[in-house]
């Protein structure tokens, strides 16, 4: 746990770590097991800033699936700007950032996280001195399991076998039975693929195709630049579109127009949403509140160059 505490989703010093109920798994030395609380809030107390995007996350047919993303940056530090396109920062060492999956309330991407959600995944990178963190966490009970190790296309792989292994022998709740261990074990194994999507500078994918459409940072993060943009695609990893029904989002294609019937754009591509911040502003649309409530967090956290690039992203917003 000492080296979970020093940098990751929890420091249980701050939020109460509950114990296993067993024996942990003998993991490789290069890999750590961890246990943490399974308290939905845990981020918010731990000082993290919850990253609300222009374009919502997606969710299950039954709207009950919350992706949420949270930043924490170590005390005193700012995000240095490296450039506009895409908009990328310098991650300071000591920064964390969780992608959090919870089953909530239904119909309602809104929502502000309550007590009584649940946590299906966690996916978390710790930027160290030494290179990035990845750790997977998982329900267990009352607590959260899972591995962490140091992210790479090898590790990465190695992590996803232990992760399958560790779904058939039960260690994470989930469907019963080795028929439904196995659909998660084969679901773990594939997903924790993490450079495929987090790359480096990933270009924008709006093929009918692609699953995972945004572009990526030079980190190989998604939200953070998301946020200052107006403008994104819609990503299809779950069935739902969240956005369906908002007047605040107009589709758009780049270059060409959108064909009403087919809902996609003459060139064969995918369209974008394009956000209208100063009507949702005047609308107070929950979601236009919350982005521009993590525009003024994250414009406090960057250096001056940073605040100057998003300068108008933040004007839309208007007066606090």
């Amino acid at each position: 746990m000492s080296h979970w505490a020093l940098g990751a989703v929890v420091v249980c010093g701050a939020v109460a770590c509950r114990h296993e109920p067993r024996e942990p798994p003998v993991v490789p030395g290069d890999m750590a097991w961890v246990t943490t609380t399974d308290d939905p809030r845990q981020w918010e107390a731990a000082g993290y800033i919850e990253l609300t995007t222009p374009v919502r996350p997606p969710t299950t047919d039954d709207g009950t699936a919350h992706i949420v993303v949270e930043l924490k940056l170590p005390a005193g530090t700012v995000l240095r700007l490296l450039g506009t396109d895409p908009l990328s920062f310098e991650i300071p060492v000591g920064t964390s950032a969780a992608r959090v999956e919870y089953a909530g309330t239904a119909h309602a991407p809104d929502q502000p996280i309550e007590a009584s959600w649940r946590i299906l995944d966690v996916r978390q990178f710790d930027w160290t001195a030494d290179g990035i963190d990845c750790t997977v966490l998982r329900p267990d009970g009352d607590q959260l399991v899972g591995l962490r190790w140091r992210c790479g296309e090898h590790t990465d792989a190695r992590a996803g076998e232990l992760l399958a292994t560790f779904a058939r022998d039960g260690r994470f709740a989930g469907p019963r039975g080795m028929t439904g261990r196995e659909r998660t074990a084969h679901r773990l194994r594939l997903v924790n693929d993490c450079r495929t999507c987090h790359q480096f500078g990933r270009a924008e994918d709006r093929r009918i195709t692609a699953l995972v459409q945004r572009g990526t940072d030079t980190a190989g993060l998604f939200s953070l630049s998301s946020v200052f943009r107006d403008e994104d695609p819609v990503e299809r990893y779950r069935p739902v579109d969240t956005n369906a029904g908002d007047r605040t989002m107009i589709p758009v294609c780049p270059g060409t127009e959108i064909d009403v019937p087919s809902a996609r754009c003459r060139d064969g591509l995918r369209p974008r949403l394009r956000i209208d911040v100063a009507q949702g502003m005047r609308d107070r649309s929950a979601h236009v509140v919350q982005l521009c409530a993590t525009r003024r967090k994250l414009a406090a956290r960057l250096d001056p160059p940073g605040r100057d690039a998003i300068r108008s992203a933040l004007a839309d917003c208007g007066p606090e």
